[in-house]
């Protein structure tokens, strides 16, 4: 962390003056604001729906519903929903080489979070079991990429899945694709994260499935671990150099890989595809040790699907905790269900669901105490005691500005000092006197710049995006 980030951290000045000149109390509930939130998962390789483990078995054979503008209304009308999700194949955006064909969905989606005010975020695969198509390599490239075939009975059935190699000319037009994507939409002010793909099933590194159709589960990984390690990071860099703008998330999977260990040292985006049975340890351990500046993103609570593996209440698992596990862990997102009416059924079914996610999701940040300080130079500045009662770290930098009669100052700090224990942060007051500063706060996520709410109870219907500080009483 540079030192010029923590320009706004308190030190006592001997001989200062100091007077307390207001408390807040937190906010309660649902708060909307950049890096955190809760996310609907807008399109996905499973378009379909169930919430008994017999439906969601029947369902999964039938054919994929398509998403409607409808249904992007219906979700982006919930004011909890904070994030739109894009889970699609190559081929759903590429069908020719250097030229992008994004299916009219995608845009859907990216204009429907844009009318309402909230991010997006998005993954392109390269193979997914859930999908029902044989592969997602585009057109150009079917013939051209080697591919090895596995099954994966649970969803479709003993049909032939196919997973790319990963040779020079794969890794050539996944780069292509990657700038093509990024030159349409790293600048948008509203995509607020995208996904490292490329490698294994879902783009998330797993390589485990079946190369016989009643065969065991085995390791599919093509080619050495030294060749893994190479794709690995070449994927990775390419994915950074495509989005400079905005925050690439790394599935925890990979960091059982040199590169994407290193990824996460160097400050990227952490995720995990679930809480269940799958989450291991020595994921959890990278990362819980990401960066302090850095998100977690959690997938994904599956409504009415419970996760019961055992009769001793130490172990029981079901669906409807699984927000506030999350939240244990750190969330800064957490996603509910797989699609649209996933979500709306959630919301219509069990709201009691999302109450956890409400009250401790991502971050929420509010001064609890405020002092102004009196130098022995005559100078003022405001002592803000901030405290987070969320779970999770802001990710990024925060800007704290202080205006009075449109006189601006401002100090920026890291989002790792942030969570625990109260952070004191000094924020100059602008020189000419006043009876009262307006304090406001910003968050730079990447290279784009969003203004975030305080998470401090004023007595009204939403948490505030300015905090008005009596400097005389």
């Amino acid at each position: 962390m540079g030192n010029e980030l923590r320009e706004g951290i308190f030190c006592p000045e001997e001989g200062a003056d100091y007077e307390q000149v207001a408390y807040f109390s937190p906010y309660r509930g649902h708060i909307h604001n950049p890096g955190m939130g809760i996310v609907s998962m807008a399109i996905s390789d499973h378009m379909v729906t169930g919430y008994t483990p017999q439906e969601r078995a029947a369902n999964d054979l039938k054919k994929p519903f398509c998403l409607t503008r409808r249904m992007l209304e219906e979700v982006t009308a919930l004011p909890y929903i904070d994030n739109l999700y894009i889970r699609v194949g190559w081929n759903d955006v590429q069908k020719e080489k250097g030229r992008l064909d994004v299916i009219p969905e995608f845009e859907m989606a990216v204009e429907a979070a844009q009318r309402a005010g909230i991010s997006w975020g998005f993954r392109i695969m390269q193979a997914s079991p859930s999908n029902p198509r044989e592969h997602l390599l585009p057109d150009f490239l079917a013939d051209r990429v080697p591919m090895c075939p596995y099954y994966d009975g649970a969803v479709y059935g003993p049909s032939p899945r196919k997973l790319p190699l990963y040779t020079e000319e794969y890794l050539k037009y996944w780069r292509e694709m990657l700038f093509l994507l990024g030159e349409r939409y790293d600048g948008n002010p509203a995509l607020e994260y995208a996904d490292v793909s490329g490698f294994g099933l879902w783009g998330e590194g797993h390589h485990g499935c079946r190369a016989t159709p009643d065969g065991p589960v085995v390791n599919l990984e093509p080619g050495s671990r030294e060749r893994m390690e190479e794709v690995v990071e070449r994927l990775i860099d390419s994915h950074r150099e495509a989005f400079p703008m905005t925050p690439m998330v790394l599935n925890l999977i990979l960091s059982e890989y040199r590169a994407g260990e290193r990824a996460i040292r160097e400050g990227c985006w952490v995720r995990r595809d679930s809480y269940y049975h799958w989450f291991q340890a020595d994921q959890a351990w990278h990362g819980l040790h990401k960066c302090g500046d850095a998100a977690m993103i959690f997938e994904t609570v599956m409504p009415g699907i419970g996760m019961e593996d055992h009769e001793d209440p130490a172990f029981r698992h079901t669906f409807m905790d699984t927000p506030d596990k999350m939240c244990d862990y750190g969330a800064a997102y957490g996603i509910v269900g797989f699609n649209i009416p996933d979500t709306l059924y959630a919301d219509h079914m069990m709201p009691q669901l999302f109450e956890p996610f409400f009250q401790r999701l991502g971050y929420r940040l509010r001064p609890s105490i405020v002092w102004k300080q009196k130098k022995k130079d005559g100078g003022e500045s405001l002592i803000l005691g901030m405290v987070n009662d969320g779970c999770a770290n802001p990710p990024g930098t925060l800007y704290f500005q202080a205006e009075i009669k449109g006189r601006k100052t401002g100090v920026r700090i890291n989002g790792a000092e942030l969570g625990g224990k109260m952070c004191l942060v000094e924020l100059p007051l602008p020189q000419g006197g006043g009876d009262e500063a307006v304090l406001s706060l910003y968050l730079d996520i990447g290279k784009k710049r969003r203004p975030v709410r305080f998470a401090a109870d004023v007595r009204s219907r939403e948490a505030p995006f300015t905090l008005t500080i009596r400097l005389k009483h």
